[in-house]
């Protein structure tokens, strides 16, 4: 890791005041053509904090050793708005951007 005194670039500050996190959970599987297919689940987290989230991911995760993790922060942009929500990686890396790799998302039952 590198640290440096200060920070040098620029920027628009947002803040909320209910952040709202998504924690996505990849498995890989393998589709007829024997390229990698990608299946994913996703859990929007709310009345939390970062360090609640990212705990949850950890100890909610599937076991197995191909499932990866990819955690966001969630800003929802105000009802009516034309401009997208925003996502910001916190952790992981999202596995079906592969070229030679399809998604499936699955979302729980509520």
């Amino acid at each position: 890791m590198k640290v440096t005194d200060g920070y040098t670039g620029s920027g628009n500050v947002v803040s909320t005041d209910a952040p709202s996190y998504l924690v996505e959970f990849w498995r890989v599987t393998a589709d007829d053509t024997g390229h990698d297919a990608w299946d994913a689940v996703e859990y929007e987290l709310t009345e939390c904090d970062v360090h609640d989230a990212l705990r949850w991911a950890h100890e909610n995760a599937p076991s197995g050793a191909t499932v990866h993790k990819v955690i966001y922060a969630c800003y929802r942009q105000p009802a009516g708005s034309t401009e997208s929500d925003v996502h910001i990686l916190l952790a992981g890396a999202d596995p079906s951007t592969t070229p030679t790799s399809t998604t499936t998302l699955t979302w729980p039952a509520v």
